[in-house]
């Protein structure tokens, strides 16, 4: 039985960590982040 808990506990601690970086993006004190470069260029739009 323990080694379920033991599997219990890692699985919990994964999903955990997981979902950190989604719950702290939503604070709303924080600065958006800086636009990505553009790196593709369409060159059959460019006429």
């Amino acid at each position: 039985m323990s080694t379920l808990w033991i599997v219990l506990g890692i699985c919990v601690v994964f999903v955990l960590a997981a979902a950190m970086p989604l719950l702290r993006s939503r604070d709303p004190g924080r600065d958006p982040p800086l636009p990505r470069k553009e790196t593709l260029h369409d060159w059959r739009n460019d006429r």
